[in-house]
């Protein structure tokens, strides 16, 4: 007889329906919901984070960008609702495919509520057949009825998104959402890492903790294996007018080719050109477990974090007081080699680690 854990422990089956009545559905872009994330949404209508009309280019310059700009990391969808329960039904482009990380991160929606100004909570996940794109999950159920709660919903980081909506208690009230806590986006830019590769669901990818701990508009430019530090990107940065910090956290693909060196300075002054006063921090990467054992990667990783180090101090003696740096292998402590899932992706834990550093650098920063 061959083993189901579904049918031994309840808690491991998914949360699909089939029958949904009783339910309104809302597009995430409909009032009085509040889509984010996702800069060229308005304009493009798709659930894309480098914009259509800029297709044509970023093939030429490198299209893996295209191919990863349709996944979703960094939109969320965010509400205020008395309902009793929480739907989301979508359809995802990819499906789960890989190795070393949970297909509720790379394909699914996570959950948070709140309530009374509480800081939110999670609350659940999609769970669904990942042999399928399309599913319909009840997230949760049998809520208090009367109390109004925000809600928060996070896209899959490593999957593009046909379709979503989000479903409530028919009759329930709809809200909007309470404003963020500044205008303005914080622009992330850099690898897989801060794409959020390998978080179990969307809410612990470090970028996502920090828009949750901050009340801030995110954009997530992080691109896996391809933050490679083409000035293209830099130009597309510096068109976010609202942007309000950028963080440039690309070493860890772009270091070994050269082109860290050969992009960085150049790349932040093409973002001050129109960005003259907004803070820039440069975030050299985390420490990986071959750091510690390979005494070559050692010195090559101080080169390069005293190179993003040095060219930071040069701009700040040239009058930019508004740029600054942060060494990332003081994100983790000594127990980092249990914070990665291959030695070099973080696992919830590492990610938590990085956004607990993070918060208290970018509180300095922006407040």
């Amino acid at each position: 007889m061959e083993k189901d854990i579904r049918d031994i422990d309840k808690n491991m089956s998914n949360n699909g329906l089939t029958a949904t009545e009783g339910i309104k559905w809302f597009k995430p872009y409909e009032e009085p919901l509040r889509l984010s994330g996702f800069q060229y949404f308005s304009e493009d209508r798709v659930y894309r984070r480098l914009p259509l009309s800029k297709k044509v280019l970023f093939e030429r310059v490198n299209n893996n960008l295209n191919i990863l700009s349709e996944d979703t990391a960094g939109g969320q969808v965010a509400f205020r609702t008395n309902s009793s329960r929480i739907l989301v039904r979508a359809k995802n482009k990819i499906g789960h495919d890989m190795v070393n990380m949970a297909a509720s991160g790379q394909n699914g929606f996570d959950l948070y509520l709140g309530q009374n100004g509480e800081r939110l909570k999670f609350y659940g996940i999609t769970k669904f057949d990942v042999k399928y794109k399309e599913y319909q999950c009840e997230i949760i159920a049998n809520l208090p009825v009367g109390q109004i709660r925000d809600v928060l919903l996070n896209f899959p980081l490593y999957d593009g998104v046909e379709y979503v909506e989000i479903g409530v208690d028919d009759g329930a009230e709809v809200l909007p959402p309470k404003p963020f806590a500044a205008p303005g986006k914080i622009v992330f830019y850099g690898t897989s890492i801060t794409q959020g590769g390998c978080a179990t669901r969307p809410g612990m990818a470090y970028t996502n903790i920090l828009s949750r701990w901050l009340n801030r508009e995110v954009i997530n430019l992080g691109f896996s294996a391809n933050g490679l530090g083409e000035y293209e990107m830099a130009e597309l940065i510096a068109d976010i007018e609202d942007a309000s910090m950028v963080v440039l956290d690309y070493e860890a693909n772009a270091a070994t080719t050269g082109r860290l060196e050969a992009s960085l300075s150049g790349f932040i002054d093409i973002i001050r050109k129109k960005h003259p006063h907004i803070p820039i921090l440069v975030l050299s990467r985390i420490q990986y477990l071959a750091d510690f054992y390979d005494e070559t990667l050692q010195k090559r990783r101080e080169h390069y974090r005293k190179f993003q180090l040095d060219t930071v101090e040069e701009k700040r003696k040239q009058g930019d007081n508004n740029i600054y740096f942060y060494n990332g292998n003081d994100l983790y402590d000594d127990y980092f080699d249990e914070y990665t899932v291959d030695f070099i992706h973080p696992t919830d834990l590492g990610f938590w680690k990085m956004a607990e550093g993070l918060h208290e650098v970018l509180k300095k920063i922006l407040f």
